[in-house]
């Protein structure tokens, strides 16, 4: 994005956007009513990785550009164009969160499957031209308006010391966890919130360094304030409102607010509880849409005179991972590993301020991938229980032995003029 306009409470209200969509509202409800309170592991994780992104806010700002983009002047056109690749891997699987999130809202209404698919699709595609700013106002007020409901579940649950003690129960809870599995999730999503196209895209259109760097800072406030809502007011609503009964757990917080709300109209709190969720899910969605949008012009730059095939070609892939049916956090995590895997012995020398040559750069990201989608392909099919029983050794090893190999073939990087690698994450 070329715009530089957005000021430091746009910048947080988008970066919310992102951070606490439809798998955040949905995804911590559906965790929670799996497990309890160690559901709200997604939102302290995005929290602290916004923390990570408003240090790295600085050297984005200046220099302006995507990571893909600086790759390609460092390594040349052809890794930069893989990590555009890789980058669309891993934001299919963002975006087919907030389409499957979105379905669920709607079947609420009574729409069928199919129907509410094609009709999530749509809004897409027609909402993902609005100018950024709108999209900030709009997903505020409407996140502002799920956190009062939320409270007011809190107050007719009687569970507002659920709320005020959820701090204590999440550390109990990961007592209960392995580290293996907790380190996997924490380690993917920060990650994710630091190399993230749909993230970084908000902190380049930021006017100067520093709104960009209190932009990220508000934000990460913001979502570690509200972390523990959803999954406080689905503990204490729970036992009141049989929500285990569920047919799909993904409709937990539609389903609590619906409730909240249904003392005072059951038909306007439905329309309105669909609307407001809708909308969270497509403010997310037309983020990560952008960034995707931005990622495909840099494979294809004639896809920039066609912006609708731009669009729709991103929409296609995130409704063919949505129907698989996995938890709305999973679809996001599973995904975004081919991304790290592959580009994260890169970025590793980068952040050290080392450079290996372009062909050894391609054969690391050829490997990467290659070794991360057979991690994904085997936790698919059931091949074997390796991936979900060690994920962290199995997902995070490779990448570290990649990088540790590359170290010894990399030699100390000079500026050149065109870009500092230094400057990807300073």
């Amino acid at each position: 994005m070329s715009d530089r306009t957005l000021k430091t409470v746009q910048i947080a209200s988008l970066l919310v956007s992102t951070s606490c969509g439809t798998g955040f509202l949905l995804g911590t409800g559906e965790l929670a009513l799996r497990g309890g309170m160690i559901g709200c592991l997604y939102a302290i994780a995005s929290a602290l990785g916004l923390v990570a992104l408003a240090a790295c806010a600085r050297g984005l700002s200046t220099t302006g550009q995507s990571i893909w983009t600086r790759l390609n002047q460092i390594y040349g056109a052809s890794v930069g164009r893989s990590v555009a690749l890789l980058s669309l891997v891993w934001m299919t699987g963002v975006l087919a969160a907030q389409i499957r999130g979105g379905t669920a809202i709607l079947t609420l209404a009574g729409i069928g499957q199919t129907s509410a698919l094609l009709i999530v699709d749509g809004l897409l595609i027609c909402f993902s031209t609005l100018r950024l700013s709108w999209l900030a106002a709009g997903f505020a007020i409407c996140m502002l308006a799920c956190d009062v409901v939320l409270v007011r579940t809190l107050f007719l649950t009687d569970g507002l010391a659920v709320w005020l003690h959820a701090p204590a129960q999440f550390l109990d809870g990961l007592q209960d966890t392995t580290l293996d599995h907790t380190g996997f999730k924490v380690a993917s999503i920060v990650l994710m919130v630091i190399w993230g196209a749909d993230y970084q895209q908000f902190v380049l259109a930021a006017r100067t360094a520093r709104m960009a760097r209190n932009g990220c800072l508000l934000a990460s406030v913001f979502v570690l304030l509200i972390g523990f809502l959803p999954a406080s007011a689905v503990i204490a609503a729970s036992p009141a409102w049989h929500l285990q009964q569920l047919p799909d757990p993904v409709q937990v917080i539609p389903v609590v607010l619906l409730h909240t709300l249904s003392v005072h109209s059951t038909d306007t709190a439905r329309i309105l509880i669909i609307v407001v969720l809708l909308a969270t899910a497509l403010g997310a969605g037309c983020a990560i849409l952008r960034a995707m949008g931005d990622a495909i012009a840099s494979l294809s730059p004639h896809l920039v005179t066609h912006p609708n095939l731009s669009r729709i070609m991103p929409i296609a892939l995130g409704t063919l991972v949505a129907e698989r049916g996995q938890s709305v956090v999973d679809i996001m995590i599973e995904l975004n590993i081919a991304y790290i895997t592959a580009v994260g012995p890169l970025l590793g020398l980068v952040l050290l301020n080392r450079r290996i040559s372009d062909r050894t750069a391609n054969v690391t990201l050829a490997v990467g991938s290659c070794v991360a989608i057979a991690i994904y392909i085997a936790k698919w099919t059931g091949w074997t229980k390796l991936p979900e029983t060690h994920p962290f050794a199995v997902s995070f090893l490779p990448m570290f032995l990649i990088a540790v190999l590359q170290w010894r073939r990399s030699t100390v990087c000079k500026e050149d003029g065109l870009a500092t690698p230094r400057q990807i994450m300073e």
